[in-house]
Protein backbone atom coordinates (compact mmCIF):
# COMPACT_ATOMS: atom_id res chain seq x y z
CA UNK A 1 0.00 0.00 0.00
CA UNK A 2 1.23 3.52 -1.08
CA UNK A 3 1.72 6.36 1.80
CA UNK A 4 -0.74 7.91 -0.63
CA UNK A 5 -3.28 5.55 0.62
CA UNK A 6 -2.42 5.58 3.79
CA UNK A 7 -2.66 9.14 4.64
CA UNK A 8 -5.50 9.61 7.31
CA UNK A 9 -6.62 13.10 5.59
CA UNK A 10 -7.16 10.69 2.53
CA UNK A 11 -9.09 8.51 4.14
CA UNK A 12 -11.24 10.97 6.12
CA UNK A 13 -11.51 13.19 3.11
CA UNK A 14 -12.88 10.07 1.15
CA UNK A 15 -15.46 9.20 4.06
CA UNK A 16 -16.34 12.86 3.77
CA UNK A 17 -17.28 12.19 0.04
CA UNK A 18 -19.32 9.43 0.70
CA UNK A 19 -21.15 10.79 2.66
CA UNK A 20 -19.91 9.14 6.15
CA UNK A 21 -19.36 12.05 7.95
CA UNK A 22 -19.17 9.77 11.47
CA UNK A 23 -15.95 7.78 9.96
CA UNK A 24 -14.39 11.25 8.71
CA UNK A 25 -14.41 12.53 12.51
CA UNK A 26 -13.25 8.42 13.87
CA UNK A 27 -10.61 8.81 10.84
CA UNK A 28 -8.99 12.08 12.15
CA UNK A 29 -9.35 11.75 15.78
CA UNK A 30 -7.65 9.02 15.60
CA UNK A 31 -4.79 10.23 13.62
CA UNK A 32 -4.77 13.13 15.64
CA UNK A 33 -0.73 13.26 15.68
CA UNK A 34 -0.15 12.50 12.69
CA UNK A 35 -2.21 16.08 10.72
CA UNK A 36 -2.76 18.55 13.50
CA UNK A 37 0.00 20.71 11.97
CA UNK A 38 -1.19 20.73 8.33
CA UNK A 39 -3.68 23.30 7.85
CA UNK A 40 -5.39 21.47 5.42
CA UNK A 41 -6.43 18.50 8.19
CA UNK A 42 -8.23 21.06 10.29
CA UNK A 43 -10.35 22.44 6.94
CA UNK A 44 -11.24 19.15 7.05
CA UNK A 45 -12.31 18.59 10.34
CA UNK A 46 -14.07 22.07 9.80
CA UNK A 47 -16.32 21.13 7.24
CA UNK A 48 -17.18 17.49 9.29
CA UNK A 49 -17.74 19.35 12.28
CA UNK A 50 -20.20 21.79 10.48
CA UNK A 51 -22.02 18.89 8.76
CA UNK A 52 -23.40 17.72 12.01
CA UNK A 53 -24.05 20.95 13.51
CA UNK A 54 -21.07 21.72 15.98
CA UNK A 55 -21.03 25.24 14.34
CA UNK A 56 -18.60 26.40 17.75
CA UNK A 57 -16.33 23.24 17.03
CA UNK A 58 -16.02 24.02 13.12
CA UNK A 59 -15.10 27.62 13.39
CA UNK A 60 -12.47 26.63 16.08
CA UNK A 61 -11.11 23.97 13.62
CA UNK A 62 -10.96 27.24 10.34
CA UNK A 63 -9.63 28.98 12.98
CA UNK A 64 -6.74 26.15 13.99
CA UNK A 65 -6.26 26.10 9.83
CA UNK A 66 -5.68 29.59 9.29
CA UNK A 67 -3.38 29.79 12.06
CA UNK A 68 -0.86 27.63 10.54
CA UNK A 69 -1.47 29.01 6.85
CA UNK A 70 -2.38 32.49 7.44
CA UNK A 71 -3.03 32.74 3.60
CA UNK A 72 -5.29 29.92 3.65
CA UNK A 73 -8.52 30.43 1.03
CA UNK A 74 -10.62 27.72 1.35
CA UNK A 75 -10.25 27.88 5.13
CA UNK A 76 -10.93 31.64 5.10
CA UNK A 77 -13.80 31.21 2.72
CA UNK A 78 -15.24 28.56 4.81
CA UNK A 79 -15.12 30.81 7.55
CA UNK A 80 -17.09 33.09 5.75
CA UNK A 81 -19.68 30.49 4.72
CA UNK A 82 -20.02 29.64 8.87
CA UNK A 83 -20.59 33.12 9.67
CA UNK A 84 -23.03 33.97 6.70
CA UNK A 85 -25.26 31.11 7.83
CA UNK A 86 -25.21 32.09 11.33
CA UNK A 87 -26.19 35.62 10.96
CA UNK A 88 -22.66 36.95 11.61
CA UNK A 89 -22.32 39.33 8.60
CA UNK A 90 -19.58 41.53 9.58
CA UNK A 91 -17.21 39.12 10.14
CA UNK A 92 -18.33 37.41 7.19
CA UNK A 93 -17.52 40.14 5.15
CA UNK A 94 -14.12 40.18 6.67
CA UNK A 95 -13.30 36.12 6.29
CA UNK A 96 -14.18 36.62 2.36
CA UNK A 97 -12.25 39.91 1.64
CA UNK A 98 -9.44 37.45 3.17
CA UNK A 99 -9.88 34.52 1.14
CA UNK A 100 -10.37 36.78 -2.19
CA UNK A 101 -7.49 38.24 -1.53
CA UNK A 102 -5.66 35.10 -1.58
CA UNK A 103 -7.28 33.73 -4.08
CA UNK A 104 -5.58 34.30 -7.71
CA UNK A 105 -8.36 32.62 -10.43
CA UNK A 106 -10.09 35.28 -11.26
CA UNK A 107 -13.62 33.05 -11.47
CA UNK A 108 -12.91 31.92 -7.51
CA UNK A 109 -11.99 35.82 -7.09
CA UNK A 110 -14.87 36.77 -8.17
CA UNK A 111 -16.98 33.86 -6.60
CA UNK A 112 -15.85 35.54 -3.35
CA UNK A 113 -16.81 39.19 -3.75
CA UNK A 114 -20.08 38.08 -4.72
CA UNK A 115 -20.37 36.05 -1.68
CA UNK A 116 -18.83 39.19 0.17
CA UNK A 117 -21.05 41.82 -1.19
CA UNK A 118 -24.43 39.64 0.12
CA UNK A 119 -23.03 39.80 3.69
CA UNK A 120 -21.45 43.44 3.02
CA UNK A 121 -25.37 44.46 2.36
CA UNK A 122 -27.03 42.30 5.16
CA UNK A 123 -24.60 43.90 7.74
CA UNK A 124 -25.85 47.31 6.37
CA UNK A 125 -22.49 48.20 4.52
CA UNK A 126 -24.13 49.18 0.92
CA UNK A 127 -21.22 51.21 -0.37
CA UNK A 128 -19.08 47.90 0.49
CA UNK A 129 -21.35 45.62 -1.81
CA UNK A 130 -21.54 47.57 -4.26
CA UNK A 131 -17.70 47.85 -4.52
CA UNK A 132 -17.37 44.54 -4.30
CA UNK A 133 -19.82 43.78 -7.06
CA UNK A 134 -18.49 46.28 -9.57
CA UNK A 135 -14.66 43.96 -8.42
CA UNK A 136 -16.91 41.10 -8.99
CA UNK A 137 -18.03 41.75 -12.78
CA UNK A 138 -14.57 43.13 -13.43
CA UNK A 139 -12.96 39.86 -12.35
CA UNK A 140 -15.00 37.45 -14.31
CA UNK A 141 -18.34 39.44 -16.22
CA UNK A 142 -19.21 35.44 -17.50
CA UNK A 143 -19.79 34.01 -14.13
CA UNK A 144 -23.90 33.96 -13.46
CA UNK A 145 -23.74 34.12 -9.89
CA UNK A 146 -21.89 37.85 -9.73
CA UNK A 147 -25.01 39.00 -11.64
CA UNK A 148 -27.72 37.88 -9.61
CA UNK A 149 -26.21 38.99 -6.29
CA UNK A 150 -25.65 42.28 -8.25
CA UNK A 151 -29.20 42.14 -9.47
CA UNK A 152 -30.51 41.43 -5.51
CA UNK A 153 -28.63 44.21 -4.63
CA UNK A 154 -30.25 46.91 -6.73
CA UNK A 155 -33.26 45.81 -6.47
CA UNK A 156 -33.79 46.12 -2.36
CA UNK A 157 -32.16 49.59 -3.12
CA UNK A 158 -35.10 50.50 -5.33
CA UNK A 159 -33.00 50.32 -9.03
CA UNK A 160 -35.36 47.96 -10.42
CA UNK A 161 -34.45 48.78 -13.93
CA UNK A 162 -30.97 47.76 -13.80
CA UNK A 163 -31.80 44.77 -11.31
CA UNK A 164 -33.87 43.47 -14.21
CA UNK A 165 -30.74 44.14 -16.46
CA UNK A 166 -28.31 42.07 -13.84
CA UNK A 167 -31.02 39.13 -13.63
CA UNK A 168 -31.00 39.31 -17.44
CA UNK A 169 -27.36 38.94 -17.62
CA UNK A 170 -27.03 36.06 -14.97
CA UNK A 171 -29.71 34.37 -17.10
CA UNK A 172 -27.64 34.61 -20.42
CA UNK A 173 -24.59 33.31 -18.10
CA UNK A 174 -26.17 30.31 -17.16
CA UNK A 175 -29.57 29.62 -18.85
CA UNK A 176 -30.45 26.68 -17.07
CA UNK A 177 -30.01 27.59 -13.35
CA UNK A 178 -33.64 27.76 -12.09
CA UNK A 179 -32.64 30.48 -9.32
CA UNK A 180 -31.67 32.95 -12.31
CA UNK A 181 -34.89 32.80 -13.80
CA UNK A 182 -36.62 32.97 -10.72
CA UNK A 183 -34.84 35.97 -9.14
CA UNK A 184 -36.04 37.54 -13.45
CA UNK A 185 -39.66 36.63 -12.94
CA UNK A 186 -40.02 38.06 -9.29
CA UNK A 187 -38.35 41.42 -10.27
CA UNK A 188 -39.99 41.74 -13.96
CA UNK A 189 -43.52 41.70 -11.41
CA UNK A 190 -42.29 45.44 -10.76
CA UNK A 191 -41.52 46.26 -14.37
CA UNK A 192 -44.05 48.98 -15.93
CA UNK A 193 -44.13 47.44 -19.17
CA UNK A 194 -44.87 44.36 -18.51
CA UNK A 195 -48.40 42.47 -18.63
CA UNK A 196 -50.02 39.16 -17.02
CA UNK A 197 -49.28 37.43 -20.15
CA UNK A 198 -45.71 38.82 -20.20
CA UNK A 199 -45.38 37.47 -16.75
CA UNK A 200 -47.26 34.06 -17.74
CA UNK A 201 -44.49 33.72 -20.04
CA UNK A 202 -41.77 34.10 -18.10
CA UNK A 203 -43.08 32.02 -15.39
CA UNK A 204 -43.82 29.12 -17.82
CA UNK A 205 -39.88 29.51 -18.93
CA UNK A 206 -39.29 29.38 -15.39
CA UNK A 207 -41.48 26.73 -14.41
CA UNK A 208 -39.92 24.38 -16.92
CA UNK A 209 -36.29 25.32 -15.86
CA UNK A 210 -37.38 23.52 -12.44
CA UNK A 211 -39.11 20.39 -14.23
CA UNK A 212 -35.95 19.81 -16.13
CA UNK A 213 -33.62 19.44 -12.72
CA UNK A 214 -35.99 16.30 -11.78
CA UNK A 215 -34.89 12.95 -12.23
CA UNK A 216 -37.50 11.36 -14.22
CA UNK A 217 -37.22 8.53 -11.65
CA UNK A 218 -38.84 11.13 -9.02
CA UNK A 219 -41.62 12.03 -11.65
CA UNK A 220 -42.81 8.08 -12.30
CA UNK A 221 -45.08 5.75 -10.42
CA UNK A 222 -46.51 8.30 -7.97
CA UNK A 223 -50.30 6.74 -6.85
CA UNK A 224 -52.35 10.05 -5.78
CA UNK A 225 -54.22 9.50 -2.10
CA UNK A 226 -58.35 10.32 -2.16
CA UNK A 227 -60.23 10.47 1.34
CA UNK A 228 -62.09 7.96 2.27
CA UNK A 229 -66.04 8.19 2.52
CA UNK A 230 -66.05 10.15 6.07
CA UNK A 231 -62.37 10.67 6.36
CA UNK A 232 -61.23 14.08 7.26
CA UNK A 233 -59.20 15.77 4.25
CA UNK A 234 -55.53 15.67 4.88
CA UNK A 235 -53.87 19.17 3.70
CA UNK A 236 -50.81 20.10 4.18
CA UNK A 237 -49.60 23.77 3.31
CA UNK A 238 -45.50 24.23 2.32
CA UNK A 239 -44.01 27.45 3.02
CA UNK A 240 -40.62 28.93 4.60
CA UNK A 241 -43.15 31.50 6.46
CA UNK A 242 -44.68 29.98 9.17
CA UNK A 243 -43.71 32.88 11.35
CA UNK A 244 -43.88 36.88 11.48
CA UNK A 245 -43.17 38.05 7.85
CA UNK A 246 -45.54 39.51 5.28
CA UNK A 247 -46.93 36.38 4.17
CA UNK A 248 -47.04 34.65 7.95
CA UNK A 249 -49.82 36.85 9.36
CA UNK A 250 -52.22 35.82 6.15
CA UNK A 251 -50.91 32.37 6.79
CA UNK A 252 -52.45 32.34 10.05
CA UNK A 253 -55.63 32.92 9.10
CA UNK A 254 -55.58 30.35 6.82
CA UNK A 255 -54.78 27.35 8.66
CA UNK A 256 -56.37 29.12 12.34
CA UNK A 257 -59.80 29.32 10.54
CA UNK A 258 -59.87 25.75 9.44
CA UNK A 259 -62.54 22.85 10.37
CA UNK A 260 -60.70 20.76 11.99
CA UNK A 261 -63.25 17.99 12.52
CA UNK A 262 -63.36 18.09 8.53
CA UNK A 263 -59.35 18.77 7.86
CA UNK A 264 -56.47 17.08 9.05
CA UNK A 265 -53.92 19.95 9.07
CA UNK A 266 -50.21 19.87 8.16
CA UNK A 267 -47.91 22.71 8.16
CA UNK A 268 -44.61 21.87 6.00
CA UNK A 269 -42.12 24.30 7.53
CA UNK A 270 -39.61 24.87 4.86
CA UNK A 271 -38.05 27.83 6.25
CA UNK A 272 -35.43 28.98 9.28
CA UNK A 273 -36.16 29.96 12.45
CA UNK A 274 -39.09 30.14 14.61
CA UNK A 275 -41.12 32.79 16.65
CA UNK A 276 -44.49 33.76 17.80
CA UNK A 277 -46.53 33.57 15.02
CA UNK A 278 -45.06 29.65 14.26
CA UNK A 279 -45.89 29.60 17.75
CA UNK A 280 -49.86 30.77 16.59
CA UNK A 281 -49.43 28.68 13.78
CA UNK A 282 -48.33 25.22 15.70
CA UNK A 283 -51.66 25.64 17.72
CA UNK A 284 -53.99 25.30 14.73
CA UNK A 285 -52.56 22.48 12.89
CA UNK A 286 -52.49 19.10 13.70
CA UNK A 287 -49.14 18.39 12.60
CA UNK A 288 -45.95 20.17 12.55
CA UNK A 289 -43.16 18.87 10.06
CA UNK A 290 -39.87 20.55 9.93
CA UNK A 291 -38.65 19.64 6.32
CA UNK A 292 -36.36 22.62 5.65
CA UNK A 293 -33.37 20.80 5.74
CA UNK A 294 -34.35 18.38 2.84
CA UNK A 295 -34.03 18.12 -1.01
CA UNK A 296 -36.26 17.72 -3.55
CA UNK A 297 -36.26 14.14 -3.87
CA UNK A 298 -35.71 13.20 0.34
CA UNK A 299 -38.66 15.89 1.01
CA UNK A 300 -41.20 14.50 -1.82
CA UNK A 301 -40.80 10.79 -0.74
CA UNK A 302 -41.31 12.38 2.89
CA UNK A 303 -44.38 13.95 1.77
CA UNK A 304 -46.18 11.31 -0.31
CA UNK A 305 -45.35 9.21 2.99
CA UNK A 306 -47.72 11.31 4.56
CA UNK A 307 -50.83 10.33 2.07
CA UNK A 308 -51.99 13.83 1.66
CA UNK A 309 -55.64 14.52 -0.49
CA UNK A 310 -53.98 18.08 -0.90
CA UNK A 311 -50.74 19.81 -1.30
CA UNK A 312 -51.20 23.49 -0.89
CA UNK A 313 -47.80 26.10 -2.18
CA UNK A 314 -47.66 28.93 -0.31
CA UNK A 315 -44.43 30.38 -1.71
CA UNK A 316 -44.85 30.38 -5.02
CA UNK A 317 -41.32 31.55 -6.95
CA UNK A 318 -40.54 33.47 -3.72
CA UNK A 319 -37.66 32.78 -1.61
CA UNK A 320 -37.23 29.56 -0.15
CA UNK A 321 -40.09 27.93 -2.34
CA UNK A 322 -40.39 24.06 -2.88
CA UNK A 323 -41.91 24.04 -5.97
CA UNK A 324 -39.89 21.06 -7.71
CA UNK A 325 -41.93 18.84 -5.05
CA UNK A 326 -45.23 20.33 -6.98
CA UNK A 327 -43.71 19.45 -10.61
CA UNK A 328 -42.97 16.18 -9.31
CA UNK A 329 -46.15 15.56 -7.88
CA UNK A 330 -46.82 14.72 -4.09
CA UNK A 331 -50.30 14.84 -3.56
CA UNK A 332 -53.88 14.35 -5.40
CA UNK A 333 -55.03 18.11 -5.64
CA UNK A 334 -52.04 20.77 -5.79
CA UNK A 335 -52.76 23.95 -5.37
CA UNK A 336 -50.82 27.59 -5.28
CA UNK A 337 -52.10 30.40 -3.02
CA UNK A 338 -50.60 33.82 -1.87
CA UNK A 339 -47.35 33.63 -2.43
CA UNK A 340 -46.73 34.57 -5.65
CA UNK A 341 -48.89 37.33 -8.12
CA UNK A 342 -49.92 34.96 -10.77
CA UNK A 343 -49.93 31.48 -12.05
CA UNK A 344 -47.21 29.72 -11.88
CA UNK A 345 -47.38 27.60 -15.25
CA UNK A 346 -46.19 24.41 -13.56
CA UNK A 347 -46.53 20.60 -14.02
CA UNK A 348 -48.85 19.38 -12.29
CA UNK A 349 -49.90 22.53 -10.10
CA UNK A 350 -53.69 22.13 -10.35
CA UNK A 351 -55.61 25.13 -8.61
CA UNK A 352 -55.07 28.91 -8.53
CA UNK A 353 -56.77 30.66 -5.67
CA UNK A 354 -57.90 34.26 -6.25
CA UNK A 355 -60.65 36.68 -6.28
CA UNK A 356 -62.30 38.78 -8.77
CA UNK A 357 -60.27 41.80 -8.44
CA UNK A 358 -57.02 40.13 -8.39
CA UNK A 359 -57.77 37.18 -11.21
CA UNK A 360 -60.61 38.76 -13.32
CA UNK A 361 -62.27 36.71 -15.80
CA UNK A 362 -60.07 38.69 -18.73
CA UNK A 363 -56.94 37.46 -17.09
CA UNK A 364 -57.56 33.68 -17.01
CA UNK A 365 -56.28 32.73 -20.13
CA UNK A 366 -52.58 33.64 -18.36
CA UNK A 367 -53.68 30.85 -16.13
CA UNK A 368 -52.18 27.54 -16.47
CA UNK A 369 -54.24 26.53 -13.17
CA UNK A 370 -58.02 25.94 -12.90
CA UNK A 371 -58.89 29.24 -11.23
CA UNK A 372 -60.60 29.93 -8.05
CA UNK A 373 -61.85 33.03 -7.10
CA UNK A 374 -62.95 33.67 -3.45
CA UNK A 375 -66.03 35.57 -2.19
CA UNK A 376 -64.39 38.24 -0.36
CA UNK A 377 -60.59 38.53 -0.70
CA UNK A 378 -58.20 36.17 -2.11
CA UNK A 379 -56.46 36.62 1.33
CA UNK A 380 -57.04 37.02 5.20
CA UNK A 381 -55.52 39.55 7.84
CA UNK A 382 -54.28 38.43 11.30
CA UNK A 383 -53.28 41.58 12.40
CA UNK A 384 -50.39 40.80 15.20
CA UNK A 385 -51.33 40.87 18.85
CA UNK A 386 -48.01 43.19 19.30
CA UNK A 387 -49.42 46.11 17.33
CA UNK A 388 -49.75 49.70 19.20
CA UNK A 389 -52.21 51.21 20.09
CA UNK A 390 -53.92 53.98 17.33
CA UNK A 391 -52.84 57.37 17.76
CA UNK A 392 -54.26 60.66 17.03
CA UNK A 393 -54.01 61.77 13.72
CA UNK A 394 -50.45 63.50 13.45
CA UNK A 395 -51.76 66.73 11.38
CA UNK A 396 -53.65 67.57 14.75
CA UNK A 397 -50.05 68.34 16.29
CA UNK A 398 -47.77 68.94 12.93
CA UNK A 399 -50.61 71.52 11.20
CA UNK A 400 -50.03 70.01 7.47
CA UNK A 401 -50.99 66.35 6.09
CA UNK A 402 -48.68 63.59 5.68
CA UNK A 403 -48.85 60.99 3.49
CA UNK A 404 -46.56 57.61 3.94
CA UNK A 405 -45.40 54.57 2.08
CA UNK A 406 -43.98 51.81 3.88
CA UNK A 407 -43.69 49.57 0.58
CA UNK A 408 -40.06 48.52 -0.73
CA UNK A 409 -38.77 50.60 -2.61
CA UNK A 410 -38.67 48.89 -5.94
CA UNK A 411 -42.15 49.70 -6.08
CA UNK A 412 -41.49 53.06 -6.06
CA UNK A 413 -40.54 53.20 -9.90
CA UNK A 414 -41.08 56.21 -12.32
CA UNK A 415 -45.09 55.92 -12.58
CA UNK A 416 -45.50 55.67 -8.81
CA UNK A 417 -43.03 58.67 -7.88
CA UNK A 418 -44.61 60.55 -11.27
CA UNK A 419 -48.90 60.00 -9.48
CA UNK A 420 -46.98 60.68 -6.20
CA UNK A 421 -45.83 64.02 -6.84
CA UNK A 422 -48.74 65.33 -8.76
CA UNK A 423 -50.98 64.30 -4.86
CA UNK A 424 -48.11 66.14 -3.27
CA UNK A 425 -48.62 69.56 -5.47
CA UNK A 426 -52.05 69.13 -4.93
CA UNK A 427 -52.20 69.00 -1.63
CA UNK A 428 -50.58 72.48 0.35
CA UNK A 429 -48.00 71.99 2.40
CA UNK A 430 -47.99 68.32 2.77
CA UNK A 431 -45.15 65.99 2.93
CA UNK A 432 -44.32 62.62 2.06
CA UNK A 433 -42.72 59.44 4.46
CA UNK A 434 -40.47 56.98 2.52
CA UNK A 435 -39.88 54.27 4.87
CA UNK A 436 -38.06 50.70 4.04
CA UNK A 437 -34.30 49.11 4.41
CA UNK A 438 -32.04 51.31 3.48
CA UNK A 439 -34.27 54.34 2.42
CA UNK A 440 -31.83 56.57 4.35
CA UNK A 441 -28.74 55.39 1.99
CA UNK A 442 -27.71 58.39 -0.88
CA UNK A 443 -27.77 55.20 -3.75
CA UNK A 444 -31.62 54.66 -2.62
CA UNK A 445 -32.77 58.09 -1.46
CA UNK A 446 -31.39 60.16 -4.57
CA UNK A 447 -32.78 58.13 -6.97
CA UNK A 448 -36.42 59.23 -5.13
CA UNK A 449 -35.68 62.72 -4.43
CA UNK A 450 -34.79 63.85 -8.55
CA UNK A 451 -37.81 61.97 -9.87
CA UNK A 452 -39.68 64.42 -7.25
CA UNK A 453 -37.87 67.44 -8.19
CA UNK A 454 -38.24 67.16 -11.51
CA UNK A 455 -42.02 67.46 -10.96
CA UNK A 456 -41.86 70.27 -8.53
CA UNK A 457 -41.50 68.63 -5.36
CA UNK A 458 -38.62 70.30 -3.43
CA UNK A 459 -36.42 67.30 -1.07
CA UNK A 460 -37.05 69.37 2.17
CA UNK A 461 -40.96 68.00 2.04
CA UNK A 462 -39.91 63.94 1.64
CA UNK A 463 -38.72 62.48 4.85
CA UNK A 464 -36.82 59.07 4.36
CA UNK A 465 -36.69 56.38 7.39
CA UNK A 466 -34.63 52.81 7.05
CA UNK A 467 -36.19 49.56 8.35
CA UNK A 468 -37.60 48.77 11.85
CA UNK A 469 -38.52 46.00 14.06
CA UNK A 470 -42.18 45.42 12.97
CA UNK A 471 -44.03 46.51 16.53
CA UNK A 472 -41.90 50.17 16.24
CA UNK A 473 -42.33 50.10 12.37
CA UNK A 474 -46.38 49.89 12.90
CA UNK A 475 -45.84 52.67 15.88
CA UNK A 476 -44.39 55.33 13.19
CA UNK A 477 -47.74 54.94 11.20
CA UNK A 478 -48.92 57.34 14.27
CA UNK A 479 -46.86 59.70 11.54
CA UNK A 480 -48.52 58.96 9.14
CA UNK A 481 -52.23 60.74 8.17
CA UNK A 482 -52.98 59.10 4.45
CA UNK A 483 -50.88 56.25 2.97
CA UNK A 484 -50.14 56.02 -0.83
CA UNK A 485 -50.17 52.66 -2.53
CA UNK A 486 -47.41 51.98 -5.46
CA UNK A 487 -48.27 50.80 -8.91
CA UNK A 488 -48.11 48.73 -10.98
CA UNK A 489 -47.32 46.33 -7.96
CA UNK A 490 -49.46 47.59 -4.88
CA UNK A 491 -49.00 46.59 -0.70
CA UNK A 492 -50.44 43.57 0.76
CA UNK A 493 -49.32 43.23 4.31
CA UNK A 494 -48.23 47.16 4.04
CA UNK A 495 -51.78 47.57 3.64
CA UNK A 496 -53.35 45.53 6.20
CA UNK A 497 -50.77 47.06 8.94
CA UNK A 498 -51.84 50.59 7.63
CA UNK A 499 -55.47 50.42 8.24
CA UNK A 500 -55.18 48.14 11.50
CA UNK A 501 -53.08 51.37 12.48
CA UNK A 502 -56.09 53.81 11.49
CA UNK A 503 -54.36 54.83 8.05
CA UNK A 504 -56.61 55.04 5.24
CA UNK A 505 -54.74 53.74 2.24
CA UNK A 506 -55.53 55.14 -1.35
CA UNK A 507 -55.03 52.99 -4.12
CA UNK A 508 -55.28 52.76 -8.05
CA UNK A 509 -56.64 49.51 -9.77
CA UNK A 510 -54.75 47.84 -12.29
CA UNK A 511 -54.78 44.88 -14.67
CA UNK A 512 -52.55 42.57 -13.08
CA UNK A 513 -52.60 40.30 -9.96
CA UNK A 514 -49.80 42.67 -8.58
CA UNK A 515 -51.56 46.04 -9.27
CA UNK A 516 -54.41 44.73 -6.91
CA UNK A 517 -53.70 43.87 -3.59
CA UNK A 518 -55.11 46.66 -2.14
CA UNK A 519 -57.68 46.65 -4.03
CA UNK A 520 -59.06 43.01 -2.63
CA UNK A 521 -58.15 44.76 0.79
CA UNK A 522 -60.00 47.54 0.70
CA UNK A 523 -63.33 46.17 -0.48
CA UNK A 524 -62.82 43.68 2.32
CA UNK A 525 -62.68 45.77 4.69
CA UNK A 526 -65.36 47.81 3.47
CA UNK A 527 -63.82 50.36 1.44
CA UNK A 528 -63.86 50.55 -2.06
CA UNK A 529 -64.22 54.50 -1.99
CA UNK A 530 -60.54 54.65 -1.71
CA UNK A 531 -60.01 52.31 -4.98
CA UNK A 532 -59.83 54.72 -7.83
CA UNK A 533 -59.98 53.48 -11.26
CA UNK A 534 -57.97 56.72 -13.18
CA UNK A 535 -54.60 58.47 -12.01
CA UNK A 536 -56.59 61.76 -11.27
CA UNK A 537 -59.10 59.83 -9.24
CA UNK A 538 -56.38 58.88 -7.06
CA UNK A 539 -55.12 62.58 -6.48
CA UNK A 540 -59.23 63.67 -6.16
CA UNK A 541 -59.17 61.11 -3.63
CA UNK A 542 -56.55 62.26 -1.70
CA UNK A 543 -57.60 65.46 -1.75
CA UNK A 544 -60.89 65.03 -0.80
CA UNK A 545 -59.32 62.97 2.93
CA UNK A 546 -56.50 65.80 2.89
CA UNK A 547 -59.37 68.37 2.82
CA UNK A 548 -62.07 67.31 5.40
CA UNK A 549 -59.78 66.63 8.66
CA UNK A 550 -62.14 66.65 10.75
CA UNK A 551 -63.77 63.25 8.78
CA UNK A 552 -60.02 61.92 8.24
CA UNK A 553 -59.14 62.15 12.17
CA UNK A 554 -63.09 60.27 12.56
CA UNK A 555 -62.08 57.41 9.91
CA UNK A 556 -58.35 57.11 11.96
CA UNK A 557 -60.71 56.09 15.14
CA UNK A 558 -62.95 53.60 13.35
CA UNK A 559 -60.54 51.77 11.03
CA UNK A 560 -59.42 49.47 13.20
CA UNK A 561 -63.09 48.46 14.60
CA UNK A 562 -63.83 48.29 11.03
CA UNK A 563 -61.60 45.70 9.95
CA UNK A 564 -62.27 43.59 13.43
CA UNK A 565 -65.99 43.10 11.93
CA UNK A 566 -65.08 42.63 8.14
CA UNK A 567 -64.34 39.91 6.40
CA UNK A 568 -60.58 40.99 5.95
CA UNK A 569 -59.63 39.68 9.60
CA UNK A 570 -62.35 37.15 9.93
CA UNK A 571 -60.14 33.51 9.39
CA UNK A 572 -63.86 31.32 9.65
CA UNK A 573 -65.88 33.37 7.48
CA UNK A 574 -62.95 33.38 5.21
CA UNK A 575 -62.30 30.06 4.94
CA UNK A 576 -65.80 28.27 5.03
CA UNK A 577 -65.57 29.00 0.84
CA UNK A 578 -61.75 27.67 0.48
CA UNK A 579 -63.24 24.23 2.12
CA UNK A 580 -66.24 24.04 -0.15
CA UNK A 581 -64.34 24.12 -3.33
CA UNK A 582 -61.55 21.45 -1.75
CA UNK A 583 -64.61 19.56 -0.80
CA UNK A 584 -66.24 19.93 -3.98
CA UNK A 585 -63.27 19.27 -6.14
CA UNK A 586 -62.05 15.86 -4.39
CA UNK A 587 -65.76 14.66 -4.31
CA UNK A 588 -65.98 14.70 -0.88
CA UNK A 589 -69.39 14.39 1.25
CA UNK A 590 -70.06 14.49 5.14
Amino acid sequence: MTKLETDPLRIALGAYQRGDVAACLRTLEETRDAWSERPDGWLIRGVATRALGRTDDAEAAYRQAIALFPAYAEAWQNLGNLYGASGRHAEAVDAYARAASARREPREKAHLLSALAGSAFSAGRVDVALHALEQAVAEDATLGAVHNQHGKVLWELGHTAGAIDAFRRAIECDPQEPLFATNYLLVSQFSEELGESDLASLARATGARIRQQLPDSLVRDYEPVRPAPGERIRIGYVSSDFRATAPGFFIQSIVAGHDRSRFEVFALATGPGTDTVSDRIRECVDHWVDVGSLDVAALTERVRRLRLHVLVDLNGYTGGHRLAMFAARAAALQVTWLGYEGSTQLPNMDVFFGDDHVAPVANEPCYSERVIRLPFDFACYSPPDYAPAVVPAPFLRRGYVTFGSFNKLAKLGPATLDLWARVLDAVEDSRLLVKWRHATHPFARDRIVRALAAKGIAEGRVEFRDASPHAEMLGEYGDVDIALDPLPFSGGATTCDALWMGVPVVTLRGVRFASNHTVSHLHAAGLPELVASRPEDYVSICEHLARDLPALARLRTSLRSQMQHSPLTAAGLFMRPVERHLQAILGVTW
